[in-house]
C-alpha cells in the first residue's frame, strides 16, 4: 500500500514553461509569484517545483511514489477518467494560501510525460527525499512556516521533515500515508509476501523506465521509526476506506497465500489507526468513501482538511482561538 502503480510511462519533452531554472540565492520576490520550473539545487541537480497563491502558512504537497506534482491538479471524473480540474487540491488550496508541490526524481506525470527533475540512483529513501525537499524550498526562497500534506509515500517524507524541523512545520495532513505499523500488523511471512508484491510492481516499472522511482519498504519504515519524536502540531489523518481485492490480487506474486488480500486490508486499516495515534491531537477521518487515491477521488475532503489545519495555524500565530 502506498506505492502508486503507473500504467504507462511515455517519454515526452517538457514544455517550455518547465525548461528554465532558478539559481541559488535570495528569491523573496518569487515567493508570492506563481511559477513552475526547475530549481538548481547544486551538485549538478535540478528539481521541478511549482508554486501559486499567497499567504501564510505555505502548504507543501508531497506526492506518492512515482507520482509527480501534477497529481494534485487532477481529479477522477464520474467515468473514472483522470482530468485536470480547477476543483483539484492544488488550485483550490492556492485560493486561500501559498501552495507548492514538486517532482521527486524518477516520477511520472498525469499528463503523460516523465519528470524533468535530474535522475538519481534508485532506490531512494525518505531521508534523502527530506534533504531534497529542504534544498529545493531553501534555494527557491519558499519560506515557512509550512503545513505539509503527504500522500502515500509522501507521508514518511513529511513526517520526518516535521520531526527534524519542528520550528518550521506548523501542521500536517496525512493522506492515506504509508504507515510503519503495516509491518507490525502482518506476520513476518505475510510481510515477505507484501515485499514480493512490491518487487513485482518495481520490475514492471523498471521494464518501462530504468530510472523510475523505487523504495525499499523496510528501509522506509526503519527511517520513520528512527526519526525524532513528532512535534505537537495540528494534524489531520485521512484514510482510504474502499478496497478492490481483485485488483490487489492481480499484483500478487505466484504462490501468494489464498486470502492474502483480505489479510492485507485488515492490516492496512489497523496501521492507519496506529499512525493517527502517534499524534495525540490528530483528527482521523476514516469515512472517506475513497480508495488510496483520496486526493483525486475526493479532492474537497483533502482541501477541507488542509484548510482546517491552516486556520488552526493562523489562530496560533495570531494568539486567537482557532475555529473548531
Amino acid at each position: 500500500m502506498g506505492l502508486l502503480a503507473v500504467s504507462a510511462l511515455v517519454l515526452t519533452a517538457c514544455s517550455s514553461s518547465e525548461a528554465g531554472s532558478i539559481p541559488g540565492g535570495s528569491a523573496s520576490a518569487r515567493t508570492e509569484a506563481s511559477f513552475a520550473r526547475l530549481i538548481d539545487i547544486g551538485h549538478g541537480r535540478k528539481i521541478y517545483l511549482e508554486c501559486r497563491g499567497s499567504g501564510s502558512p505555505t502548504v507543501v504537497l508531497v506526492p506518492g511514489l512515482v507520482a509527480a506534482a501534477d497529481t494534485w491538479s487532477y481529479v477522477k471524473d464520474s467515468a473514472g477518467a483522470m482530468k485536470p480540474s480547477g476543483s483539484a487540491v492544488y488550485p483550490r488550496v492556492g485560493e486561500f494560501t501559498r501552495v507548492c508541490s514538486y517532482d521527486r526524481p524518477g516520477t511520472a506525470r498525469e499528463s503523460g510525460g516523465v519528470t524533468t527533475s535530474t535522475s538519481v540512483p534508485q532506490p531512494t529513501t525518505p531521508r534523502g527525499d527530506v534533504a531534497d525537499l529542504r534544498a529545493v524550498l531553501d534555494t527557491a526562497g519558499v519560506g515557512g512556516p509550512y503545513v505539509l500534506a503527504g500522500w502515500s509515500a509522501g507521508g514518511p517524507v513529511v513526517r520526518i521533515f516535521a520531526a527534524e524541523h519542528p520550528h518550521e512545520v506548523s501542521g500536517l495532513v496525512l493522506v492515506d500515508a504509508e504507515s510503519e505499523f503495516l509491518q507490525s500488523e502482518l506476520t513476518p511471512a505475510q510481510f515477505d509476501t507484501f515485499l514480493a508484491l512490491i518487487r513485482n510492481d518495481d520490475s514492471k516499472r523498471v521494464a518501462q523506465w530504468k530510472d523510475v522511482e523505487r523504495q525499499n519498504p523496510e528501509k522506509v519504515f526503519d527511517q520513520v521509526r528512527a526519526a525524532p519524536a513528532a512535534p505537537r502540531i495540528p494534524v489531520v489523518v485521512l484514510s482510504g476506506d474502499t478496497f478492490d481485492p481483485a485488483a490487489f490480487r492481480a499484483r500478487l506474486p505466484a504462490g501468494a497465500p489464498a486470502g492474502f488480500a483480505q489479510v492485507f486490508w485488515r492490516a492496512q486499516l489497523a496501521s492507519q489507526e496506529r499512525l493517527a495515534e502517534q499524534y495525540p491531537d490528530a483528527e482521523h477521518i476514516t469515512k472517506t468513501r475513497s480508495d488510496h487515491n483520496i486526493h483525486n477521488n475526493r479532492p474537497q475532503l483533502v482541501v477541507d482538511a488542509i484548510h482546517d489545519v491552516v486556520e488552526k495555524v493562523r489562530g496560533r500565530q495570531s494568539g486567537k482561538p482557532s475555529p473548531q
